[in-house]
């Protein structure tokens, strides 16, 4: 994976290289400010940028929305302290891929930004939630909301014990594609497997929840 990492905390953007390096991702590019940062991002087109969140001059935000207007490829993943489900959703809804906390493992960190990679939402899912969804509310399908068409299609075939084989052939894709938008959709759901994320349908779903086009 081609990086451009971005914090204005030297030590930590060295310590991240490092570590990056080490499990053979290639980290193209280190900078210290956004403007720099999105330089860097439009010079090299990475395929994730690690963007922190909080600079002396404020926030990195305006440099997020340009570099996803600028390089759709990159993926450009949020990296803060702070565990903020306000600037999850803001972050989000800029276009970043995702919102990682500085207090993560490196082993989760990187987990985190294979999923961005891989086209996925790459946030913890309890802090998605928390973004998401308001405190007092119940609803265990809020995440509906949320899903592609393409995600829609994948849960309609896991709900009738559909294999990758069977999902792919269905969806007229590549079994790899059929795999990522399973993963995609059991991410999102912050569900383990296929089971759990058939079995929370069959617990909660009322046929309206559905799209039109898939109603029974």
């Amino acid at each position: 994976m081609r990086l451009v990492v971005c914090d204005d905390h030297r030590l930590l953007l060295e310590a991240l290289a490092v570590s990056l390096r080490a499990r053979g991702h290639d980290v193209v590019d280190l900078c210290t400010t956004p403007e720099a940062g999105l330089e860097a991002v439009t010079r090299h087109q990475p395929d994730v940028c690690l963007l922190d969140l909080h600079f002396p001059e404020g926030t990195s935000l305006q440099a997020l929305r340009a570099m996803v207007a600028r390089c759709p490829d990159t993926r450009v993943v949020v990296f803060s302290a702070a565990a903020d489900p306000q600037a999850v959703s803001g972050a989000l809804a800029l276009g970043a891929a995702g919102y990682l906390l500085k207090s993560m493992s490196m082993e989760e960190i990187c987990e985190m930004l294979d999923h961005a990679a891989r086209g996925q939402v790459a946030v913890e899912p309890g802090l998605l939630r928390q973004a998401f969804l308001p405190p007092s509310a119940q609803d265990p399908l809020w995440v509906l909301r949320f899903l592609t068409d393409r995600e829609w299609d994948a849960l309609r075939c896991i709900t009738r014990g559909m294999s990758t084989d069977q999902i792919a052939r269905q969806l007229g894709v590549r079994r790899s594609t059929a795999r990522t938008h399973v993963q995609n959709l059991l991410h999102k759901l912050g569900v383990h497997s296929r089971l759990e994320a058939a079995a929370l349908m069959a617990d909660h779903a009322a046929e309206e929840d559905w799209p039109a086009r898939l109603r029974s």
